[in-house]
């Protein structure tokens, strides 16, 4: 009766000993954390910055002014407007009228890229 009390002890220990064990590595992965959440905060904000950064940029560069800048170099002088006749506009939604678009596709003759044959 002895032994068997004895063996229960050591289990009872043991998955107590094992239990612990688990928790204490819970709270190891939750220090671990902790300590890094700061560092990944200021990465955070600091690639939050960069995206603003390159945001305004992108405004600055398609902003109007800044495009009829462009026009006005050298690089771009090829370039031309585009005359309302060649322009097409679509109203939203027609895509899902097939009947409407046949119509007009009909109408006009398609236009092929330069070097495609006929």
């Amino acid at each position: 009766m002895n032994s068997k009390m004895l063996v229960q002890i050591l289990c009872c220990l043991t998955v107590f000993t094992f239990y612990l064990y688990h928790i204490i590595q819970k709270q190891n992965q939750i220090n671990y954390l902790s300590l890094h959440l700061p560092k990944i905060v200021k990465e955070l904000k600091a690639i939050e910055e960069e995206n603003m950064r390159l945001r305004f940029q992108v405004n600055c560069f398609q902003s109007p002014d800044h495009l009829m800048q462009l026009v006005k170099e050298q690089q771009y002088t090829h370039l031309k407007m585009p005359l309302l006749k060649e322009v097409f506009t679509f109203q939203e939604g027609l895509a899902l009228h097939q009947d409407i678009y046949r119509e007009q596709s009909l109408a006009t003759e398609p236009v092929l890229a330069v070097g495609a044959y006929h």
